[in-house]
């Protein structure tokens, strides 16, 4: 296990700036702390906080967090768009879908194509920022609503909810790759 750590550690360092690659975990840990802690959130018929003690604080602590996730997811995909630019992302943006094609070639052959722009990873890769950004914006929203006491916060939280099944998807396809990567690297490096 922990010669597979060092490994992603050093794919990640390969492929990421220091700082980028501390956002990108630290992003990674918060997302995924609240996709657990999302599961103690419980609301009365008044729309006020469960006073269970685990459903109380796992509420306030999810709400807390998901604050503390917009200023870090903001820095996160602005470092990212910065050295990437958003093309790198978006191949129906630049016509260019070469790469699309030689990625999904390398697929047919049971081979994982590595990140490139316009390629399958990077739209991948776009589409979880952008499903990152939903989930925070919807979450904010509700919380505003909620707050104030609007008669459809509701709504909001329903698609707040609706919003993170994305971003579940997300890290579990993301992260599932990403452990394939080092998988097939060790094997590599062990010479199977």
């Amino acid at each position: 296990m922990v010669k597979y750590l060092q490994i992603m550690k050093e794919y990640m360092q390969a492929h990421q700036t220091p700082l980028l690659m501390r956002l990108h975990l630290t992003v990674l840990v918060l997302v995924i702390s609240q996709i657990l802690i999302s599961e103690l959130i419980e609301f009365n018929d008044d729309g006020e906080i469960s006073q269970n003690f685990f459903e109380y604080y796992g509420t306030w602590i999810h709400m807390l967090t998901g604050m503390a996730l917009i200023p870090i997811s903001a820095i996160f995909i602005t470092v990212v768009l910065k050295q990437r630019g958003i093309m790198y992302f978006c191949p129906s943006m630049s016509g260019s879908y070469e790469q699309v094609k030689k990625d999904l070639n390398e697929l047919k052959r049971f081979k994982l194509p590595e990140a490139s722009a316009h390629g399958i990873a990077a739209t991948v890769q776009g589409l979880g920022m952008g499903a990152l950004s939903l989930v925070l914006l919807s979450g904010i929203l509700w919380f505003i609503a909620w707050n104030a006491g609007v008669s459809w916060s509701d709504g909001l939280k329903e698609v707040h909810e609706f919003m993170t099944g994305f971003i579940e998807a997300y890290v579990i396809g993301h992260g599932s790759m990403a452990l394939l990567h080092v998988y097939f690297l060790q094997k590599t490096i062990d010479g199977d």
